[in-house]
């Protein structure tokens, strides 16, 4: 049974805030007589009420994390009496998308029926954060990405596993599976499929020849933004970027910035850097690309088309089922006639809907 928590009075949060004669948080009071400062007493009062809430936060949020390891404790337990009757291989899992999915529509039901400003995806973007903390406050957590550091690959798992977690980028999507098995990462996250471009034929071939598990999806709108280290250039000479993101914002390039010269770099984080050694010019790049290398957007969603891309998180067991799951099948046929009609029509049958079908070569022959 959760707790009731009752919010304080504002007659006992003011006289919390009085105690001591010094604001919430253990931080002197400010005044109007402070060296450049002409605040008015109001605002004065107010910044002590959020001085004083954030010290309440930081304290519940201080208890939620104990009650998370407390948790990790005794799953580890769990575990340990599981293997030691069966000889289970199997290991910790603490990141689980259904248990995710389940806090993330109890906090959005609860900040529907308490009044205040905050929005559903507010409530949402904080709990990432308070999850990935949870999570690897259980269990320490590396995350594996395809491509260099701010890639839309790096950019999804952030987007999913959050700020706490350690990421390591890999050139190679064989790779991140052979490290996955070897535990040397916790999860991999490969692209699998863009709305517009069709399927990953690297992750679908190394998934192939693999017994690493689909553990989860991810599912995230790719946003491509203007990035300068100056809020407003005078004047923009050169535009930086990877091939593949210069071409999906192409028109818009040609549409507003006609002069400018552009040039291919190998990775986003390369033409970021490039951005920082010379004069008037621009990088085009992920919101995570901007953070992680100081720069300003200047454009936001200068993509040519709305475009969705799709990832695997692979863990090396499967998530137990859901109830409301997608499954990814491989399989191989005999060169005969009615061969695929035969398989697709038990999916007919048991009234199974394909989302989507792809043909990749075995590897063992020609065709």
């Amino acid at each position: 049974m959760d707790a009731q928590c009752e919010e304080p009075k504002k007659e006992e949060v003011e006289k919390r805030m009085e105690s001591n004669g010094e604001a919430a948080g253990g931080e002197p009071r400010a005044s109007l007589t402070e060296k450049g400062r002409g605040d008015l007493p109001e605002l004065t009062q107010l910044r002590e009420k959020i001085n004083y809430y954030d010290r309440e936060i930081i304290k519940l949020l201080n208890e939620r994390m104990k009650v998370c390891q407390d948790i990790g404790k005794a799953k580890g337990r769990l575990l340990a009496a599981k293997k030691e009757k069966s000889d289970s291989k199997n290991t910790k899992q603490v990141y689980r998308p259904v248990r995710e999915k389940l806090v993330f529509d109890k906090v959005t039901r609860i900040n529907a029926s308490t009044p205040g400003p905050l929005t559903a995806t507010a409530v949402k973007a904080i709990y990432s954060e308070v999850m990935s903390c949870s999570i690897n406050l259980q269990q320490p957590t590396t995350i594996g990405y395809l491509g260099p550091k701010a890639s839309y690959s790096h950019q999804a798992a952030t987007n999913r596993f959050g700020a706490s977690m350690l990421y390591v980028a890999y050139e190679d999507p064989e790779k991140i599976l052979e490290s996955v098995e070897k535990g040397e990462i916790s999860y991999g996250v490969m692209p699998v499929e863009n709305s517009h471009e069709g399927a990953e034929s690297n992750t679908l071939d190394v998934l192939q020849k693999s017994m690493m598990k689909i553990y989860a999806e991810i599912e995230i709108p790719v946003v491509y933004n203007l990035l300068s280290d100056s809020k407003k250039p005078e004047h923009i000479e050169t535009i930086f970027g990877s091939k593949v993101l210069l071409a999906r914002c192409s028109k818009w390039i040609r549409s507003h910035l006609p002069g400018a010269k552009v040039v291919k770099c190998h990775s986003t984080e390369e033409a970021c850097k490039m951005v920082s050694k010379s004069n008037n010019s621009v990088a085009v790049g992920t919101q995570l690309a901007g953070d992680m290398f100081g720069l300003s957007v200047l454009s936001a969603s200068i993509q040519d088309k709305p475009t969705t891309s799709r990832f695997f998180v692979i863990s090396q067991v499967c998530e137990p089922p859901s109830g409301e799951d997608k499954t990814f099948v491989m399989f191989s046929l005999k060169d005969s006639k009615g061969a695929l009609y035969r398989v697709l029509q038990a999916f007919d049958t048991e009234n199974v809907n394909l989302s989507n079908i792809e043909s990749r070569p075995s590897g063992s022959r020609a065709w």
